[in-house]
């Protein structure tokens, strides 16, 4: 058990990590106000808040703010102290400055989709089978070339600069003696046309400001690709967001058995994320059509399984120069890049996955709050550049 002095440490600990969150509810509290409550789910890869002020506004969600930077340090002290990840909590303040904070893990955790409520895990060890587990793995040879993902990179680069009046800044390249590293840790080769970038850049992003090249996603560093695999654990679902979803049915992606059918999977090298619990990923690992080296989107939107993007990053870039080509104005290359390669389903096989897919609402809704909001812990909403910036995906082809 720990002594007095352990717990008063970690109270004063918890409660320093608290305050701002508090302040900044307070702060963002309508004239009038007598009582404010923030819902929130905080831990690996992002947070998700849902609450209000009362009296309400025009509505119950309206103005409540996600502190993701202070929520993310809150759960990171949680997570020391208590080994708690994720963690879900509940805050309850005055225009006083009294304020009641409860924070929860494992068996009851809030719910914080289209709905609210509690989920009760009473077995916290089940998950339902993923069918991908068991598929035929893929015997084809990677599509990616090094040399040529170079050449369009750059070519990328230049066409950019062109609509945008200037040169994206980009961090120095990383040494083949970390990227030698890198696939140390991460027990994975990198594909050789994506090991060819990082020759180039080590990544899109200078502190926290990124570039976001790839279709509106940031270019994750070699440090931040490794730790969303170790850190993080690569066999799990990188978003806890989206509360049930470990519950949902994995389907087939489009062209079928391209991608294995699971909700995640440590030969999916998340590389790039549009910083929404959404990223783009390497797969190492395909089923028995599909191609090593091929990209996927991954993530948060995806609980019903991975969506093919191109059979590999030379492919993407390729797609890109063509978008650009067609390109005149900083608008048209803007909307230009949100358009996904075109996919070719293969003779006499389908897919069990709809050409459109709506977000689906919270499996347990008892009530008609509002979806909340959700934010990662890596930067504010991106800036608007010659690349796709809605944080939003596309739907699947």
């Amino acid at each position: 058990m720990p002594g007095k002095e352990t717990k008063a440490r970690e109270q004063s600990m918890v409660e320093q990590a608290v305050r701002p969150i508090v302040e900044a509810l307070v702060a963002n509290a309508p004239s009038g106000w007598t009582h404010a409550v923030l819902h929130c789910r905080a831990g690996r890869g992002g947070t998700s808040a849902t609450g209000g002020y009362t009296p309400p506004r025009d509505r119950w969600n309206t103005g409540v703010p996600n502190p993701y930077r202070e929520l993310m340090a809150l759960a990171e002290t949680l997570r020391k102290e208590r080994g708690w990840e994720p963690v879900s909590l509940e805050f309850r303040c005055r225009p006083s400055g009294e304020y009641r904070f409860v924070a929860f893990h494992d068996a009851i955790t809030r719910v914080t989709g289209m709905g609210s409520g509690f989920q009760a895990v009473l077995d916290p060890d089940y998950r339902l089978p993923q069918p991908g587990l068991q598929q035929e793995p893929g015997t084809a040879a990677p599509a990616g070339d090094p040399e040529t993902a170079v050449a369009r990179f750059r070519a990328y680069l230049e066409r950019r600069a062109a609509i945008l009046g200037h040169r994206d800044e980009l961090p120095p390249p990383a040494t083949a003696a970390a990227l030698d590293e890198a696939e140390r840790r991460l027990g994975r080769r990198l594909p050789a046309d994506l090991r060819a970038l990082y020759t180039i850049a080590d990544g899109d992003g200078i502190d926290y400001e990124n570039r976001y090249l790839f279709q509106g996603n940031a270019w994750l560093s070699l440090k931040s690709l490794v730790a969303e695999h170790t850190d993080w654990s690569a066999g799990e679902r990188p978003w806890y967001g989206w509360d049930l979803e470990w519950d949902a049915v994995v389907f087939d992606t489009t062209p079928a058995d391209t991608v294995r059918r699971c909700g995640a999977h440590p030969g999916w090298l998340r590389f790039a994320t549009s910083e929404d619990g959404n990223f783009l990923a390497i797969d190492t690992d395909p089923a028995r059509n599909g191609r090593p080296g091929q990209l996927i989107r991954t993530g948060r939107d995806y609980d019903e399984g991975p969506a093919y993007l191109a059979d590999s990053v030379t492919a993407l870039l390729g797609h890109y120069l063509e978008l650009l080509d067609r390109a005149h104005t900083r608008d048209t290359a803007t909307t230009s890049l949100c358009s996904n390669p075109p996919v070719t389903p293969r003779p006499g096989r389908s897919s069990a996955r709809s050409p459109t897919r709506f977000r689906p609402p919270s499996r347990q809704s008892t009530s008609t709050t509002p979806p909340p909001s959700s934010t990662s812990p890596r930067s504010p909403p991106p800036p608007t550049s010659a690349g796709c910036t809605s944080t939003a995906p596309p739907p699947p082809i």
